[in-house]
């Protein structure tokens, strides 16, 4: 039987790659309904067990860039899946259970692409290429609107008492991990910007797909 982890990335591949097409739909809901069957499957063991069927993990994440705008959509998107993304230097690294960080890493890429392509868009529109200050705020505004969707998406999911449990069982879980890998974490550091409506409304058009959009639980 095909490895679930390796089903799970050549879906997710697919939804990205075929995005607001009937196939990417369909493969979005596909990688979906893997991940709530190993979230269902994970609720009913200890954490030891968890442990072993879906241990804890650290990747780098390939931000695609230095601009600062794609860090802070790193942070979200893993905030969203339940992981922990931390930096040093331009080095980005995605912390939390297997099956999460896959999560998490599909959604940076579909974020920061759309936002990327968004930008280029909008400073050639109005002649502003060469304007590196107006590319930054449009791209942290677009990252504002992002942080305030997921947030909402999150206050929708409603979670059960075991799954809430589960949850928090997992952040504890994780930072005892961490801790014990030597990572310490810290809080990143604020980013000035101008506030762009145009790019807070770009921020609006990143199509989050049905399986972002259901929630992570």
């Amino acid at each position: 039987m095909r490895d679930w982890r390796v089903r799970l990335e050549r879906l997710k591949a697919l939804a990205e790659d075929q995005a607001g097409t009937p196939e990417g739909e369909l493969a979005a809901r596909l990688a979906r309904e893997i991940t709530v069957e190993r979230q269902q499957l994970l609720s009913t063991m200890d954490l030891d067990t968890r442990n072993q069927i879906d241990p804890f993990v650290r990747c780098d994440l390939d931000l695609g860039g230095k601009a600062f705008w794609r860090r802070k959509v790193a942070s979200l998107t893993a905030h969203h899946a339940e992981c922990v993304c931390s930096f040093v230097g331009a080095q980005a690294r995605l912390s939390g259970r297997r099956s999460t960080v896959l999560v998490a890493e599909h959604l940076y890429r579909v974020m920061s692409r759309s936002i990327a392509v968004e930008r280029t868009a909008w400073l050639g529109a109005n002649n502003l290429l060469e304007d590196v200050r107006a590319g930054r705020d449009f791209a942290h505004s677009a990252v504002l609107a992002l942080q305030h969707r997921l947030a909402g998406l999150r206050q929708q999911d409603q979670h059960g008492p075991e799954s809430t449990a589960l949850v928090r069982s997992d952040r504890a879980a994780l930072r005892a991990w961490l801790l014990q890998q030597g990572v310490a974490l810290k809080a990143d550091v604020p980013f000035p910007y101008a506030y762009t409506q145009e790019g807070y409304e770009a921020g609006y058009r990143v199509p989050l797909q049905k399986a972002v959009e259901d929630g992570v639980s």
